[in-house]
């Protein structure tokens, strides 16, 4: 189904760690699209209630916390109430309690909503990722692609990122962390993560980012 009041879209979907947000960032600079990091969205509130002390765990108390957000994404920056986050947004402690509220759904329900708006308004076409933007954000994408990698790559490629810019690094923690996120990425109850029938399956273990993003964008030139 095309979506009557949007124009040309890409959802890019797939677990923790897998390298969604760079290729999607990568592919949207080449293409001259708009890239909406729907992540950072997620991010910035379980920041906010990360930063109040809140329990992530207790729905009613996110829930009440969202009138208090006011998420804005700016090219490459992430603001939160008008602070840039960016940086603060990209700690492994952020993207546990990140899978903890996304579970949520009244969080799922306003980001959802901002995020359909974005891609609505946008002219230049979009290229947004996350877990379920195929399945849920943007059914109507004209081009639906499903990233994945073994556990191990996984691990090893959000270490090493992380090792970059001076966070410490416990392949083996993050690998049980990213297990763990990917149960409940699966196994929740609203929008989980779901590769659609209709999304390309592109396995990322082997490749290069370069190589990724070049195979997306020969997806995109296909069909566009």
């Amino acid at each position: 189904m095309h979506h009557p009041t949007t124009g040309f879209a890409v959802a890019i979907d797939g677990p923790g760690g897998v390298g969604k947000s760079t290729a999607a960032r990568a592919v949207a600079y080449k293409l001259g699209m708009t890239y909406i990091d729907t992540g950072a969205m997620y991010r910035a509130v379980a920041l906010y209630n990360m930063r109040q002390a809140a329990n992530l765990h207790d729905e009613a108390a996110i829930a009440a916390s969202l009138p208090r957000i006011n998420i804005n994404l700016n090219k490459q920056q992430i603001l939160l109430n008008g602070e840039d986050i960016t940086q603060d947004i990209r700690t492994q402690a952020l993207s546990e309690g990140t899978s903890i509220i996304a579970s949520h759904a009244p969080v799922r329900t306003k980001l959802v909503a901002v995020q359909k708006e974005l891609a609505a308004s946008c002219d230049t076409g979009v290229v947004m990722d996350g877990r379920d933007i195929a399945s849920h954000v943007l059914p109507w994408a004209q081009v639906k692609i499903y990233l994945d990698a073994t556990v191990e790559i996984r691990a090893a490629r959000r270490a090493s990122d992380m090792a970059a810019k001076g966070q410490p690094a416990d392949t083996t923690k993050i690998r049980e962390e990213i297990l763990t996120r990917d149960h409940r990425d699966k196994t929740r109850t609203h929008s989980p993560l779901i590769r659609t029938a209709d999304a390309i399956y592109i396995d990322t273990s082997n490749m290069t980012p370069e190589e990724v993003v070049a195979c997306i964008i020969g997806h995109i030139t296909r069909i566009k």
